[in-house]
């Protein structure tokens, strides 16, 4: 047994130290000095002319909402739909309803932090002027300029912060709207997997207010004058592309298997095959130093003949 729970400290520790090098490598990427690629723009070029208008989703909300949404209404659903008893029979005695869904919850957290890793990257690459980039930015090469393409320019605005200005050319992709399509695609498939068919519109309705999450969050990315159109399209895919790996590959559709308890189970099964070919091996052991008189052995059998024959 201690072997079993060594080697599960040890799988999640190297989870953990893998989540956090992740965590520390998106920290850099958002407000490190890292090279950053910039496309140029054009002077008076109206998509990137408009005012900055502030956030109505914040990255708070969107990120409360992308960790709390999935969990609440997991343990909803399979405490309101399940006894506690359905998962020690389909799982064996390593299975349980807390065991079950953190395991859902933690590929769901490792989704979309790859997700969120991948967006990050891709504006740092990228680099596009968001809609407000103008107005944000305030380039002292558009100041007389009318016509043309500028290649290269500087920010001169004093009033915000370093981090803000430069998050104005980081438009592609949006990750309000992949964050936000990741967590409702995921949470919808979810219902319909794992919520019952009991009434005809429960499930829909349901998962229609769950879809209002991205839709909400990806419009008013472009209300907001925060990203264009093909941003929050783009944002939209990825997050859709993510959370279908994520259910098909890691989540198996939700659907009650084996694998859940592996992690627990495989040490004991190990250990306990180990001791079995152990004690195989002594018993082979203690049967070929034990000695044998050829000579006692026929005597016997000559006295049982003698016996059967009187």
């Amino acid at each position: 047994m201690s072997i079993c729970k060594n080697t599960i400290r040890w799988v999640l520790l190297l989870d953990v130290l893998l989540a956090l090098s992740v965590i520390v490598l998106l920290t850099i990427l958002e407000f490190g000095s890292v090279p950053q690629h910039r496309i140029g723009f054009y002077c008076n070029d109206p998509k990137i002319s408009f005012k900055f208008m502030g956030d109505t989703i914040s990255i708070t909300l969107l990120i409360v909402g992308c960790l709390l949404l999935p969990i609440l209404v997991m343990w909803l659903s399979e405490f309101a739909c399940y006894s506690a008893d359905s998962y020690n029979r389909e799982l064996g005695c390593a299975g349980s309803r807390a065991k079950q869904i953190w395991s859902w919850y933690g590929h769901y957290s490792i989704g979309i932090i790859a997700l969120t890793f991948i967006c990050n990257v891709m504006k740092t690459l990228i680099g596009e002027p968001r809609p407000h980039f103008l107005d944000t930015c305030k380039p002292k090469e558009a100041i007389n300029c009318t016509d043309g393409y500028v290649g290269t320019y500087t920010c001169t605005n004093t009033n915000d912060s370093e981090w803000f200005i430069s998050d104005s050319s980081k438009s592609f992709p949006s990750g309000h709207s992949a964050l936000s399509m990741f967590t409702t695609t995921f949470i919808v498939w979810y219902l319909q997997c794992r919520l019952p068919n009991r009434t005809f519109f429960l499930k829909p309705w349901l998962q229609c207010m769950i879809c209002l999450w991205a839709v909400i969050c990806s419009l008013t990315r472009i209300g907001d004058n925060r990203h264009h159109w093909w941003d929050v399209l783009a944002g939209n895919i990825l997050g859709l592309a993510f959370s279908v790996l994520t259910v098909i590959m890691s989540c198996r559709k939700f659907h009650l298997n084996q694998n859940v308890s592996q992690i627990y189970n495989e040490s004991i099964e190990n250990e306990q095959i180990n001791y079995n070919n152990k004690r195989k091996q002594s018993v082979k052991k203690f049967l070929h130093e034990t000695p044998v008189d050829v000579s006692e052995s026929r005597e016997l059998k000559n006295v049982k003949s003698s016996t059967w024959k009187e």
